[in-house]
């Protein structure tokens, strides 16, 4: 599975995607995608009949719920296992945006463990009874109604109308007006909500979007574009041009009227991206919720762990590999014809002249912990240091890898059994993971029978290795 940007003229064949998304979220339409594009650094990526996509906003990586056409919730849990599987191969923490409320248990089940749940307030959508604008029923929307009665005296000849494509050039020429009227002079907002907008106007037609403006005396004074999710209209646009009194309750109305014979149910006019100003003006207009979209960063368990820990057998202890064991462990590792079978050829990493210092290896396996990659721990004997034991490939579905290699002179007395039986006994009771997996190439016939001397029990093969697995059960 590979990330790509996003680009503009992709997002017409994507509609598929989203088109009857039920979760009434602004973030899974073609039009947020669009306009927030250039500040997320949008990439997508499809995997299990869904739609990922990854934002790099503020330096910060996140990962939006997968989008099925169907919210099969299956094939979202499918999807997300692939994108968890490519953060732990590129080495990237999991973080997820845009996660539904309807959502939310399947990933406390899974990574109820330890996972960080947010739900800011400025990210929360509004969501609306379309019919309400359409009314401005009863005592709460009296305020809403008097704007309109008071727009309709005062500019009695104003008309609105649906936007199409032929309207265009006119709606930019709007646009740049509005601009100029309503933000000081080269304001950066202005500039970027401008560009944001026009986006929108150019692929107008492409990605179905629907709208509407109001026109007095011949040019417009009022914009909307939305577009139907589901059973919502999603609002993207509205702006209007000041000094005409009550010309956004009118135009909110009329876009409302238009699209209710359309079957739609509910309008959602986004978040209010935490401007006071703003919010108040939202919460005006009566919603009849609020749309949480939830933030979820489950935890590995090495991410927990705030130093490596120290095991012990009957004859054994696996613990970290002091600096005085750096001779040792660098014998270990250079062993270029046992290590075949490790999977590693420390030449690909070495980029310095002649061969590298035995402390150099140390400093990898350190590294490699304080990044959270993998834990690698000495097998020791007494003081004497057998070998070594490693974690790796820890899952964001509670599973890690184990493996282990020895010195050739301390091979043959069941060191490896023993203390693989231990690191599985430790991953799955004191951590409390779900699954530890192992594997060996085919070849490799001693591995073979030591991974099942130690109670791991195969689990499949491929072309290359023989797996293995364990689980509390066995």
């Amino acid at each position: 599975m590979d990330f790509r940007p996003l680009h503009a003229n992709e997002l017409p064949a994507l509609h598929g995607y989203v088109a009857r998304n039920p979760f009434r979220l602004a973030d899974n339409s073609l039009g947020f995608l669009l306009m927030w594009r250039p500040y997320a650094h949008t990439a997508l990526a499809e995997a299990e009949g869904c739609l990922l996509l990854r934002t790099a906003y503020g330096g910060k990586i996140r990962f939006a719920w997968p989008i099925h056409p169907e919210a099969d919730p299956e094939a979202e849990l499918r999807a997300l296992a692939a994108v968890e599987a490519w953060c732990v191969s590129n080495g990237v923490p999991l973080a997820l945006a845009s996660v539904p409320v309807e959502r939310l248990p399947l990933l406390t089940r899974r990574y109820g463990r330890d996972m960080v749940i947010e739900n800011p307030r400025t990210w929360r959508d509004y969501l609306y009874n379309l019919s309400d604008f359409v009314d401005y029923p009863g005592r709460r929307f009296a305020g809403q109604r008097n704007h309109l009665s008071k727009f309709r005296r005062l500019y009695p000849d104003a008309a609105y109308r649906p936007l199409t494509p032929a309207d265009l050039p006119a709606a930019h020429a709007f646009l740049r007006l509005y601009a100029e009227r309503q933000y000081a002079k080269n304001s950066f907002l202005a500039k970027e909500e401008l560009h944001a907008t026009e986006s929108l106007l150019s692929l107008f037609a492409e990605l179905r979007m629907v709208g509407g403006v109001l026109e007095h005396e011949g040019r417009i004074i009022a914009l909307t574009i939305g577009e139907p999710i589901g059973d919502t209209l999603m609002v993207h646009v509205e702006k209007a041009l000041v000094g005409y009194e009550g010309v956004y309750p009118t135009i909110a109305h009329c876009f409302a009227q238009a699209m209710q014979p359309t079957g739609l149910l509910y309008a959602n006019r986004e978040d209010d991206a935490g401007d006071c100003g703003l919010r108040k003006s939202k919460l005006q207009y009566n919603p009849i919720r609020l749309v949480d979209k939830y933030a979820v960063t489950p935890r590995r368990v090495i991410e927990s762990l705030e130093a490596p820990p120290e095991l012990h057998t009957e004859r054994l202890s696996i613990r970290p590999v002091p600096d005085a064991d750096a001779h040792a462990y660098g014998r270990l590792a250079r062993d270029l014809e046992r290590n075949r079978f490790w999977g590693w050829d420390w030449r690909a990493a070495w980029t310095g002249e002649g061969d590298p210092r035995d402390t150099w290896f140390l400093e990898i396996a350190r590294t490699d912990f304080a990044k959270r990659v993998e834990l690698d721990l000495g097998l020791y004997l007494g003081d004497e240091l057998v070998g070594e034991c490693v974690f790796h490939n820890f899952t964001y579905d509670n599973t890690v890898e184990i493996g282990i290699r020895l010195l050739p002179e301390h091979e043959g007395r069941g060191y490896a059994a023993e203390a693989m039986r231990a690191m599985a006994d430790y991953a799955l009771c004191h951590w409390g993971l779900e699954k530890v997996v192992a594997k060996c190439f085919r070849d490799n016939l001693a591995s073979k029978k030591m991974l099942l001397a130690s109670g791991l029990r195969p689990d499949h093969e491929d072309a290359d290795y023989f797996h293995f697995s364990r689980t509390a059960k066995n």
